[in-house]
């Protein structure tokens, strides 16, 4: 019983810190990416934080349905990494 409160747990602190970072991430690397297609600056950040709220709900609910930690934590992992390299190219062309 207390391992399963442990991983419900892990859970949650996953979901709203990892989310959170995750969602970041990925609202500044969409608004990198939409400044470097040409998009207004206004437009992109915009774009960027709209963006975001499907983000952080798709990653909560991913949060709970991942069938282990590992395989979560792993695929929070592998999604940064993406990011930052997408990110790292748009901010070289823009």
């Amino acid at each position: 019983m207390k391992r399963l409160r442990w991983q419900v747990a892990l859970r949650v602190i996953t979901a709203i810190a990892g989310g959170y970072a995750l969602t970041a991430l990925a609202s500044a690397t969409l608004a990198v990416l939409a400044l470097a297609l040409g998009m207004a600056r206004v437009d992109a950040a915009l774009a960027g934080m709209l963006a975001s709220f499907a983000c952080y709900g798709v990653i909560i609910v991913w949060s709970f349905g991942a069938a282990t930690l590992a395989r979560l934590w792993g695929s929070l992992a592998v999604a940064t990494a993406l990011l930052w390299v997408v990110r790292a190219m748009a901010s070289a062309l823009a």
